[in-house]
């Protein structure tokens, strides 16, 4: 047995070796196998035992006790102290459940010291080591876990390997790593957590492949430079994982203890957010600590994907704190107000409560019923008898005054009690509003958090945010075609009309913000159609001459709100079509409109954008017509109405006067006036027309384009954040 090794134990030893494992496994001597060049001490093969024989733990034996193929039940072993130095190695084994743990009496920190090697086996159970400081070597290879994993230990004094291995439920590691811990190319099927643990030397995670969001939080690597993080797969992270892993660890026992037994759903639902937020900071945090140590090592590419994660658990983190998480919130809401409602009962209490409650309303309604009929039935009765005999019964028409007058201070008191109790009643609902008033910055900063996903998938995609950007320029400028092409139509519809159309697509699109489960859009609708409804208000009682291009403001806003949710689209055929007809209008515009690329040229030059309807009548004219038209304009203009031999210099000199004077031609004078009206006709009033309809254009062109700058300002800051590689590393 002495072959092919010079370094094997004496057979002293191994027979000691045999003894012992004969007696604590209970097995014959000849199922033991002496050392061989594989096994430097004994070894025991395709052998089953009920329980786990926990006595090796403690057994004094140096050399290795291998088991191959063998199955093992349960273990579970409550430590005091240490336990011995032995050394086991098992080697496509099957295990039912391990627990190794400190003693729950006393609550101590034992010491695990053995060296203990796991090479392709199986657990079937659960996997439990805690409260333990590790003195030895742990190795996992290439074995599977088919329950949790779960190891919550004070110090790791030696190293720890786990390759190649399968978790198929959660993995929990906790504990501080003084030497090399290593997890290199296994799989994580389920949650993983490191959170709070320290590594002072190598962490490697090569290989590894998260399908479900890893928790980082808290956990601190002294050396940066020793942590191992290449090729770690996280195909499978994307935003929804982030939402599963808020949804399903948020419940933890200080929760369930929390709310055991609480029939408030009110009070409840708010516990729920404050554990929700809670996990969603601790999931920022440990992408944060990620994307930081690969920020140290210049792989600035990784970390934008767990910068992109981090951004999105910000953005939960904003959505829970808006009360917008609960996505049945509102009729979580409506059902404690329903329980609120007491159920019939056949209590007298109860009864007479009722009663004086329809007494009050009655009571409500009479007030209301006599003032009336004693205001005005009887005033105007006395008003008839005093026009039919006013010298025959002067008296009795006194007397009616009287009594009428009496009556009204009679019940001056009842309205008052009415007025005073509905003024309480909306005074309480204004101040309990104003104390769960929605802070509109986090709200802002979600929605902003929000658009830069869904658009450049937090300036990670660069071609992403290219597509949106030039679907904004396509789409200013279809809107603007189609709002010159269609001015005079809606011009022709008087104020009324108009502004009962901006109420109809501002109450659609109200709806369509209130039918989304998301509460996020319904309190942005709320902020936004807030605004806009009291504007829209001022606008009628004041008629102010702006609605149509608040209109066509309206018209756009949708238009952007609709292109929008299909650029969200993922039906490959509404992308191609959409990008298509994107690219189709960058083309035209870029051909004929270039200027339209520039965010401030509606702004600051919007004469440049459409054609002036007033020129192009100007052109129309005839030059005795246009010279005419000067002259009225300016008096001292130096030419003669009946010269008509005029040069091409001066008759362009007239128009520039016309056009940079159209404003007068509204304002002119009686006499002037009618000498306009004698020398055009008919055509001053269409030049008074295009004069408006140009007007109205440019404010509608002005009113866009602000709403247009914003959306192109932020897709360019967009573009260049995306297209720097180092757009997460500090500055």
């Amino acid at each position: 047995m002495h072959k092919g090794r010079d370094d094997l134990i004496s057979p002293e030893e191994a027979e000691k070796g045999v003894e012992i494992v004969s007696q604590i496994c209970g097995i014959d001597k000849e199922k033991i196998n002496y050392p061989t060049v594989e096994c430097n001490g004994v070894s025991i093969n395709e052998q089953e035992f009920d329980l786990f024989p926990r006595e090796l733990l403690d057994t004094d034996f140096k050399y290795e006790i291998k088991f191959t193929n063998c199955k093992f039940g349960c273990l579970e072993y409550f430590c005091l102290y240490k336990t011995n130095n032995s050394f086991l190695i098992f080697e496509n084994c099957e295990f039912d459940y391990i627990c190794l743990n400190n003693d729950l009496v006393t609550d101590n920190v034992f010491e695990l010291n053995n060296k203990l090697y796991f090479f392709s086996c199986k657990f079937n159970g659960g996997v439990d080591i805690g409260q333990a400081n590790i003195n030895s070597e742990i190795r996992f290879n290439g074995c599977t876990f088919k329950d949790v994993f779960y190891f919550d230990i004070k110090e790791y004094l030696a190293n720890i390997k786990i390759k190649n291995c399968i978790f198929y439920k959660s993995f929990f590691m906790l504990g501080s790593f003084k030497n090399e811990a290593r997890f290199d190319n296994s799989i994580f099927k389920d949650y993983v957590d490191f959170h709070e643990c320290e590594f002072e030397k190598t962490a490697c995670f090569y290989g590894v492949t998260f399908d479900k969001t890893p928790n980082f939080s808290a956990c601190y690597f002294k050396e940066s430079k020793a942590v191992n993080l290449i090729n770690v797969n996280i195909d499978k992270l994307d935003f929804k994982s982030v939402e599963n892993y808020i949804k399903d660890n948020y419940q933890d026992k200080s929760y369930k203890n929390e709310t055991k037994g609480m029939q408030n759903e009110k009070e409840k639902i708010k516990i729920q957010n404050e554990y929700k937020l809670r996990c969603a900071k601790n999931l920022k945090d440990s992408f944060r600590v990620l994307k930081d140590v690969l920020i140290t090592q210049n792989n600035t590419l990784e970390a934008q994907e767990w910068h992109k994660l981090e951004l999105y658990a910000k953005e939960k983190e904003l959505e829970i704190q808006l009360g917008g998480d609960n996505k049945d919130s509102i009729k979580n809401i409506q059902k404690i107000k329903k329980s609120v409602i007491k159920k019939p009962s056949n209590n007298p209490s109860n009864i007479l409560a009722k009663i004086q409650s329809l007494s009050d309303k009655y009571i409500k309604i009479y007030d209301f019923v006599v003032c009336f009929v004693m205001v005005i039935g009887k005033s105007i009765f006395n008003f008839l008898s005093s026009i039919i005999g006013i010298l025959y019964n002067i008296t009795k028409a006194i007397c009616k005054i009287i009594q009428i007058i009496l009556s009204c201070m009679l019940h001056i008191t009842s309205i008052s009690r009415i007025l005073k109790f509905e003024y309480l009643k909306f005074y309480r609902k204004i101040s309990s509003l104003g104390k769960t008033m929605l802070d509109f910055t986090l709200w802002f900063d979600c929605v902003l958090l929000q658009v830069y996903r869904n658009t450049s998938n937090h300036h990670t995609n660069f071609l992403k945010i290219l597509n949106f950007t030039i679907l904004m320029i396509s789409l200013y400028a279809f809107m603007g075609f189609v709002f010159s092409k269609t001015i005079n139509f809606i011009s022709s519809f008087n104020s009324v009309s108009i502004i009962i159309a901006n109420y109809f697509i501002l109450f659609a699109l109200i709806m369509v913000f209130f039918n989304v489960k998301r509460q996020l859009h319904q309190q942005g609708s709320i902020l936004f159609f807030g605004i806009f409804g009291i504007f829209i208000i001022l606008m009628m009682l004041l008629l102010s001459p702006v609605y149509i291009p608040t209109f066509c403001f309206l018209i756009y806003f949708a238009s952007i709100l609709f292109f929008y949710l299909l650029f969200l689209c993922e039906i490959k055929l509404f992308v191609f079509i959409l990008r298509l007809v994107a690219y189709g209008c960058l083309i035209v515009v870029i051909i004929l409109k270039p200027q339209l690329i520039n965010p401030f040229a509606g702004i600051f030059s919007s004469d440049k954008l459409y054609e002036s309807q007033f020129e192009k009548s100007l052109n129309d004219l005839n030059t005795s017509a246009i010279i005419n038209l000067a002259s009225i304009l300016q008096n001292d203009f130096n030419l003669h109405l009946k010269d008509q031999n005029i040069s091409f210099t001066e008759l362009n000199s007239a128009k520039a006067l016309i056009v940079a004077n159209k404003e007068n031609l509204l304002k002119l004078n009686v006499a002037n006036l009618n000498i306009a009206k004698e020398v055009l006709g008919e055509k001053y009033t269409e030049l008074l027309k295009t004069i408006n309809q140009d007007e109205i254009t440019e404010n509608t062109i002005k009113s866009t384009s602000v709403l247009y700058s914003i959306i192109l300002l932020l897709c360019i800051f967009s573009l260049q954040k995306t297209a720097r590689k180092n757009s997460i590393v500090p500055s």
